[in-house]
């Protein structure tokens, strides 16, 4: 599953924007057929993690506080999912830009920072891999913790949440920001002045039927 999610963002990268949607969905139908298979409903993408099935699906053009996203996926019988792995970070990544006219935005994700990290800035005892917790009650280890290069710093000491950059391109803003990688910011996901990065859209997740 990850090498074809790999070989269609090469495809994308190497196309026009245009084309990206009708690549992403020749492989994506035959994804869905198999997520079906595995107890997921029409739609949602099925990962096998190690906690058991798990389908996630993207939504795109939202543009709101992390708590309504939270609200949108438990309309749907879900919640905001984590992210078990890079395979998980690239399907999330792939699926918004197949909906999105622009060649970069952002994604709520099922993650918050840990009560002894609030109000504290990157250190060893609050890092990439211990400052954050996923919320999905599936995530398992430490992979998914894909955090941007020096993240999450929590500059504004408010930075309690984190969001999934999705790009068409391997960075932006001058090799800023890498893409398919988490950022820490307010929960109100407001990025003044960063178009590049501008929320839009969210990630459910649920557990598999099977």
């Amino acid at each position: 599953m990850f090498c074809k999610t790999a070989l269609l963002l090469l495809i994308c990268l190497g196309s026009t924007f245009a084309d990206c949607p009708a690549a992403w969905k020749t492989i994506l139908n035959s994804q869905y057929k198999e997520s079906e298979d595995n107890g997921c409903e029409p739609g949602w993408k099925f990962f096998n993690r190690p906690s058991g099935g798990w389908c996630m699906r993207v939504f795109a053009g939202f543009n709101a506080k992390k708590a309504d996203a939270e609200k949108s996926c438990q309309a749907v019988g879900s919640t905001l999912s984590g992210i078990q792995n890079k395979n998980e970070a690239l399907y999330i990544q792939t699926a918004l830009l197949a909906q999105i006219p622009q060649s970069s935005g952002s994604v709520w994700i099922g993650i918050q920072r840990t009560q002894k990290c609030l109000k504290q800035k990157l250190t060893a005892a609050c890092s990439a891999l211990t400052a954050f917790e996923y919320t999905d009650k599936s995530v398992t280890g430490t992979d998914g913790f894909v955090f941007q290069k020096y993240q999450p710093d929590n500059s504004q000491l408010n930075q309690n949440c984190a969001l999934l950059l999705a790009s068409k391109t391997p960075t932006i803003l001058n090799d800023q920001y890498f893409a398919a990688t988490l950022d820490d910011t307010n929960c109100d996901g407001m990025l003044e002045g960063d178009a590049a990065r501008v929320l839009r859209g969210y990630i459910c997740g649920k557990k598999a039927d099977k």
